[in-house]
């Protein structure tokens, strides 16, 4: 009986240590920018680097797409409304708005988009749900492709031009969070396909 349970922690630990090196890797391709085409924004340190990199990799000809797009358009000149990059499968979303507190914003998650979201200016963070079973405000709507959350547990991240953030659909995020005065933010999201 102990030689088993030896055995299945062997396996155990054997598998995070692999787990760990796959996570080191994708660590060290984003910290690379192989994936950045020009895009000279660094994403933010709340980014999945192994989600990224697994979806860059499947869908990379869509990626470069994107972040070429970001690299060779003034985002300040653009203006409110939505841009192509791929009809169906990759837009851009320009709007201006004044942030709303935390208590009044939603959590949302989606299904078949990854939210690349950049805040150009504005007094603004996103959060992250960290529940292991958040509430569900609203069950998915295929339509709207989405669905809202209730969580107790948010870690936030301060946006703004130096940084951009990945939202895959495994990451209950609640975006445009006011952070300080309420100021007029202007901010790209991007909708990229998400390939299973």
């Amino acid at each position: 009986m102990k030689l088993k349970h030896l055995l299945l922690l062997i396996a155990i630990m054997t598998s995070m240590n692999i787990e760990a090196q796959n996570h080191c890797k994708a660590c060290d391709w984003l910290a690379s920018g192989v994936w950045a085409n020009g895009f000279k924004t660094a994403p933010d340190k709340s980014v999945n680097a192994k989600e990224f990199k697994e979806q860059y990799t499947k869908n990379k000809e869509l990626w470069d797409k994107v972040f070429t797009f970001l690299a060779n358009n003034d985002l300040e000149s653009l203006p409110v409304g939505t841009t192509d990059i791929e009809k169906g499968r990759a837009w851009v979303t320009v709007s201006e708005y004044v942030p709303n507190p935390a208590e009044k914003q939603k959590i949302e998650s989606h299904r078949r988009f990854i939210d690349l979201q950049y805040t150009l200016r504005g007094n603004e963070k996103m959060g992250l749900a960290r529940d292991k079973e958040p509430g569900v405000l609203m069950e998915y709507n295929d339509k709207r492709e989405v669905a809202f959350w209730t969580s107790k547990n948010i870690e936030y991240f301060k946006a703004g031009p130096e940084t951009f953030f990945l939202f895959f659909p495994s990451d209950l995020h609640q975006p445009s969070v006011l952070d300080g005065e309420p100021v007029k933010s202007k901010k790209i999201v991007v909708k990229i396909e998400y390939a299973r």
